[in-house]
């Protein structure tokens, strides 16, 4: 029997998040040793952690196959982070640090009942209790992958904008699907239709009309951009962006606009009349791919 991997179990949309949060800090994939920082992701069996914290020893226990992060930094001193990520049990996030005297001290830990809030917690926290604590960023970091896990655009959901299916997709597809988070955390995703102003990278899409309705559209900041195939239901990959709202008194406005209308099918008018229109009815907004 084949060996059962990360993509042929409920890992994989686990895999995608961390994809994502990889995506949003600027990540790049290396080997161990290529920067001051090594970030592995591999895949765990049955973790338990014996860990003593203030005199008190606990376990965590994740039963069964879970996804591991483990961020390592050993200059100045060492400095790392681990996270189990499972989709039955608890997630745990631990952040570990070298005392002046030399022996290692738990810094800090923390459980969550998803994996999406684990994986967030494991990077604010390592953000503070691993990089700041040795003057580091996340640009000082690379990502490796444990060979166990089957690690592509397609399947994880990342991607970039320079990548050939991301690119196939802008030209032939017409459609990109959104998804972002409200000021009460609730998860949205919707399809929309966009221009794609190839020349200077960025996507526009309009929010108003009975056709797109965006929720909250004027007071997005980011959100992430999943990409299609045209004519399928097969996602060829997934990019953070940053939103801009177009502002209808801002000068580059009016052509913005009417190189959406050009674009826009089945709109009775010339595309000026439109873009006058959409003035007082809509929101146009401008997305900055950040991969």
């Amino acid at each position: 029997m084949l060996p059962q991997t990360a993509q042929h179990t409920p890992l994989q949309p686990i895999l995608g998040g961390v994809a994502r949060a990889l995506a949003q800090h600027g990540i790049k994939r290396g080997a161990a040793g290529s920067a001051k920082g090594t970030l592995r992701v591999t895949q765990e069996d049955s973790v338990r952690r014996v860990i003593q914290a203030y005199w008190t020893p606990f376990e965590a226990s994740i039963p069964g196959r879970s996804i591991g992060l483990h961020l390592e930094v050993a200059e100045p001193k060492v400095h790392w982070a681990e996270c189990y990520l499972s989709p039955e049990f608890r997630n745990w996030v631990f952040c570990f640090q070298e005392r002046p005297d030399g022996d290692i001290q738990l810094a800090y830990y923390a459980d969550y009942e998803t994996p999406q809030e684990a994986i967030k917690g494991f990077f604010d926290l390592s953000t503070w209790h691993v990089l700041t604590a040795t003057d580091l960023t996340w640009a000082d970091v690379a990502y490796d992958v444990d060979g166990d896990l089957e690690w592509t655009e397609v399947e994880t959901g990342s991607g970039s904008l320079q990548s050939p299916i991301v690119q196939e997709s802008l030209k032939k597809s017409t459609i990109v699907w959104l998804r972002w988070h409200d000021d009460d955390d609730v998860e949205h995703t919707m399809p929309v239709w966009y221009v794609y102003d190839q020349k200077a990278a960025l996507l526009y899409v309009l929010s108003g009309e009975r056709q797109q309705l965006i929720p909250g559209a004027a007071q997005l900041k980011s959100v992430d951009v999943i990409f299609r195939w045209k004519g399928k239901n097969a996602r060829v990959g997934e990019i953070p962006a940053r939103v801009r709202v177009v502002d209808p008194i801002d000068p580059g406005w009016e052509p913005i606009a009417e190189k959406v209308a050009e674009k826009r099918l089945n709109i009775p008018g010339l595309p000026e009349d439109t873009a006058r229109r959409w003035r007082e009815q809509c929101v146009i907004l401008e997305l900055q791919l950040q991969g």
